[in-house]
């Protein structure tokens, strides 16, 4: 590979980079944290390929007239994410990453009672991540959720007979993201697709999160809204 596609492959890579980015697009591979990481990697890849590129110039003034090839096969490699970005533009993980995994995967606070958990505000219902619901139905000695209702966002997940609203909290990135789904019961609700994002307003069944069912709780559902996905798919 020629030193020129070299330069052109890396202006590409970081394009890509600035992208995602600068249009949100980045939500979908990392946390919010992330951003200017990338922004900052993509203006380096760019500033690379400018530098490479004022020294080929430079150099070909003083060439004797002898081209020289440099054998470079690996730099093709570049192609691959810039078509990903450009071209297939792949999606956030959704219902079939939380079907591949068992239960939930929320670390365990069991035995540490309810001063882990802050008192809830007045008011219902009262909107709630699915990681903090999750981890107060299953660890929370002061009950807190009892009586409460709850407002939960998320995307539809059919388990057989059985429908979750969930979802994917990551700690770094999309590759090490981990499911959180909680039951809906009381309402059919076969009619609504796998990753239809969903605004559920319910009550948590004391007692449903247990070590038999990997901590999965269930809620009583009194109203199922759809909604449109969210920025950012993710819990953090």
């Amino acid at each position: 590979m020629r030193r020129e596609t070299q330069n052109i492959l890396l202006v590409l890579l970081g394009g890509a980079l600035l992208k995602i980015s600068l249009t949100g697009t980045y939500l979908r591979y990392v946390k919010p944290s992330h951003q200017w990481l990338l922004i900052t990697g993509g203006l380096v890849m760019i500033l690379l390929a400018v530098v490479s590129i004022v020294r080929e110039l430079r150099g070909a003034r003083d060439d004797d007239g002898h081209g020289h090839t440099h054998s470079a096969r690996s730099a093709w490699l570049l192609v691959l994410p810039v078509l990903a970005v450009f071209l297939i533009g792949p999606p956030p993980l959704g219902a079939d990453s939380v079907a591949r995994a068992s239960g939930n995967t929320t670390p365990s606070t069991e035995g540490a009672g309810s001063e882990l958990f802050p008192k809830l505000p007045a008011g219902d219902p009262i909107a709630l991540p699915l990681s903090d619901f999750s981890a107060r139905a299953a660890w929370d000695s002061g009950h807190s959720l009892d009586n409460r209702k709850a407002r939960l966002v998320g995307f539809v997940v059919h388990e057989g007979k059985d429908t979750y609203v969930a979802r994917l909290a990551i700690a770094c990135c999309a590759a090490d993201a981990f499911p959180i789904k909680i039951k809906l019961l009381g309402k059919e609700l076969s009619n609504l697709p796998n990753d239809s994002w969903i605004e559920v307003d319910a009550t948590l069944r004391p007692g449903s999160a247990t070590r038999a069912n990997e901590y999965v709780p269930s809620v009583t559902t009194h109203s199922v809204r759809e909604i449109l996905a969210p920025e950012d798919p993710y819990e953090h």
